[in-house]
């Protein structure tokens, strides 16, 4: 799907889609694509390909783990770059693909999580009375049948969290044996900082070596990440016919507000954008933001959104300890 905008949206149904559809850059996509060709093998051009790189010696591929606290646009960075990546096709049936993206629910056992993959390339015949690891033995055979190279579990922690039912040594085996599979499969792996943790844990410590790390960070002030934002903000803005004022400096109370987590920031800002699309106005003002805020932060006496100076109100908040965690 292009990053580009082709056409100019009009109607309120429109713009509410262009606003869900828009992907708002902020540099940590070059830092993945890095880390993308530490799993993956070149060409002679050094071009990465979608063959997972293999070590011969003990039969094996590479993993990324990715990690980041809940709103930190992990999900949103790997979704993109699924959909922009020029060798890695996200897997759907029937028209096929060589990436398996799985996001985990919350409740999910490790069976539950072999028997979701099973299901999304196609097989059909699960018995309820299957083995957690006959279940996840058909998974890794489906991956070489179907053909998918490279398999992206989002929100991982939860098959690692303790519980009645869950086998959280087995689940660490079942993650170690999709890169000793025979069809050759990279793996990437997303979720809470506790997903390391829980990796960790593992005795030998033979899971944890296999995984190479990163980290998204969040929008510090004044970085390029922050001139990213309030660009990926005004243009929105301007694309779907809305004023901003640019001594408001919206976009940085915005990023003040959601303590410069990248997916927070940007859902907020989206709400904003959203906001004054389906009322109809042609501006976005402090107010206006504020009310969208207030909305899901009710009880503040102050907020990033007051009408006064943003310096004044910065150092206001600064000092009651605003964002301190």
């Amino acid at each position: 799907m292009s990053e580009t905008t082709k056409t100019i949206p009009a109607s309120i149904k429109e713009k509410e889609q262009w606003l869900k559809d828009r992907y708002w850059k902020f540099g940590e996509e070059e830092n993945l694509d890095d880390h993308l060709h530490d799993i993956f093998e070149v060409d002679d051009d050094g071009q990465r390909t979608a063959e997972p790189r293999f070590d011969p010696l003990n039969r094996e591929t590479k993993g990324l783990m990715v990690l980041g606290a809940s709103g930190n646009g992990k999900t949103a960075l790997l979704m993109r770059a699924l959909r922009v990546d020029p060798v890695l096709t996200e897997f759907k049936l029937p028209q096929g693909g060589n990436t398996l993206f799985i996001t985990v629910p919350p409740d999910a056992t490790i069976k539950k999580l072999a028997e979701i993959i099973l299901a999304e390339t196609g097989y059909t015949k699960i018995n309820a009375k299957l083995r957690a690891t006959d279940a996840w033995e058909l998974a890794r055979h489906r991956f070489g049948l179907v053909g998918i190279k490279t398999l992206v579990i989002d929100e991982c922690h939860h098959i690692l969290r303790p519980g009645p039912g869950r086998d959280i040594p087995a689940a660490i085996q079942a993650l170690k044996h999709i890169m000793q599979s025979e069809h050759r499969v990279a793996l990437i792996i997303a979720g809470v900082p506790e997903l390391k943790g829980a990796i960790l844990a593992e005795a030998s410590g033979e899971t944890m070596r296999r995984f190479s790390e990163f980290s998204p960070s969040r929008i510090r002030p004044k970085s390029n990440g922050a001139a990213m934002f309030s660009r990926n903000f005004a243009k929105s803005a301007s694309l779907l016919g809305l004023h901003v004022a640019e001594e408001d400096v919206i976009p940085e109370r915005i990023l003040f507000a959601q303590n410069g987590q990248i997916g927070k920031s940007v859902e907020l800002g989206k709400e904003i954008l959203r906001a004054a699309i389906v009322r109809k106005r042609n501006e976005i003002t402090l107010n206006h933001a504020e009310r969208v805020y207030r909305k899901s932060n009710s009880g503040l006496d102050m907020t990033p959104f007051d009408a006064a100076e943003w310096d004044v109100v910065k150092a206001e908040l600064t000092a009651i300890g605003w964002g301190q965690s």
